[in-house]
């Protein structure tokens, strides 16, 4: 019997992580078939369906990936609480992966993959805490800071001839890191009328 970490499902998985991101960057979402997916990771159709139930299960392990992979780089920045910084090393990792970002984010994917990427993308911030939420405050704050980022992210795709990325990291700062660390900081009786 296999399991999860299998080295020929490590393979498999990441070949067609790999083919997903690469296709990507070639077609829209909706152009982009299993079939597709399965001939440019090199494994059999039926291959895919032991691993993802469909494409947007794939995309969905892809947006997972992503932001773990964003979290290792950014973790020691939000430690030193450098804001800034932590806003310019996202704008140059969504750069460095602006054709699959493009899918997930900025309006390639449709609502339900962009719905499924700020889910994703929660579930992952929320398991990196290094400290328990002390009410629903916390959570709405970490789902504001979330969706407000990738509404930010999404329109700076669209809009990347007019702003470069430090003037897009330092509006992240500003806008949403900076006043999200406040609410993080105020009790919650603070925040109540």
């Amino acid at each position: 019997m296999s399991t999860p970490d299998d080295p020929r499902i490590v393979r498999t998985r990441t070949a067609l992580r790999q083919a997903m991101t690469e296709l990507a960057g070639e077609a829209a979402l909706d152009a982009i078939t299993v079939r597709a997916i399965a001939a440019r990771a090199g494994v059999g159709y039926a291959t895919f369906f032991r691993h993802y139930g469909d494409k947007e299960a794939l995309l969905a392990d892809v947006a997972g990936m992503l932001t773990r992979q964003f979290l290792q780089q950014v973790r020691p920045l939000l430690l030193q609480q450098d804001r800034r910084a932590a806003a310019r090393s996202l704008c140059a990792f969504v750069l460095e992966h602006l054709a699959i970002h493009q899918t997930l984010i900025a309006g390639g994917s449709g609502e339900t993959v962009r719905a499924g990427m700020l889910r994703h993308t929660m579930d992952t911030l929320a398991a990196a805490r290094v400290r328990e939420p002390e009410g629903p405050i916390d959570d709405l704050v970490l789902f504001h800071m979330v969706s407000a980022t990738l509404n930010l992210l999404a329109w700076w795709m669209r809009n990347l001839d007019q702003v470069d990325t430090d003037t897009m990291a330092e509006i992240i700062e500003r806008t949403v890191l900076t006043p999200t660390s406040a609410l993080r900081q105020s009790p919650p009786s603070a925040l109540t009328p």
